[in-house]
């Protein structure tokens, strides 16, 4: 006697054929491009669009004075100076390669009061008032 047999559905999550679950196109897509753009870390053009939203300022000239200040920064590294920039921390070379254009590792150091240091400058400001008469 021969057994009727009837198809369902499979479910998001079932196993499909050779046992591997069947999983949906569109979310994995997603999970991927998160995590791409995670691992890229962040790019020149994320940067200077972030520097446009934060200035106001126009695309052309935040490229010329990223470009110029990242330039300026990667120059000093190279001498081996040491950079002192509120809002990242201090940055050191520990080790540079010797041959031309090797690579370097550099120490970041944060400060732990980064907040603090926020907020006494703008408690205090720069310059004094000048008293009107």
């Amino acid at each position: 006697m021969a057994r009727a047999t009837t198809k369902t559905p499979r479910a998001a999550g079932a196993k499909a054929a050779g046992g591997r679950a069947a999983k949906p196109v569109a979310a994995e897509a997603a999970v991927v491009e998160e995590a791409v753009a995670a691992k890229a870390g962040l790019r020149m053009k994320d940067l200077m669009e972030r520097v446009v939203a934060a200035t106001g300022g126009t695309k052309k000239g935040v490229k010329e004075i990223v470009e110029a200040t990242l330039a300026q920064m990667g120059e000093a590294l190279k001498k081996g100076e040491s950079l002192n920039l509120p809002g990242l921390g201090k940055v050191r070379v520990a080790r540079q390669g010797s041959d031309i254009g090797g690579a370097m590792t550099l120490k970041l150091r944060q400060g732990a009061g980064g907040a603090k240091a926020k907020d006494k400058t703008a408690k205090e400001g720069l310059a004094e008032d000048a008293d009107q008469d």
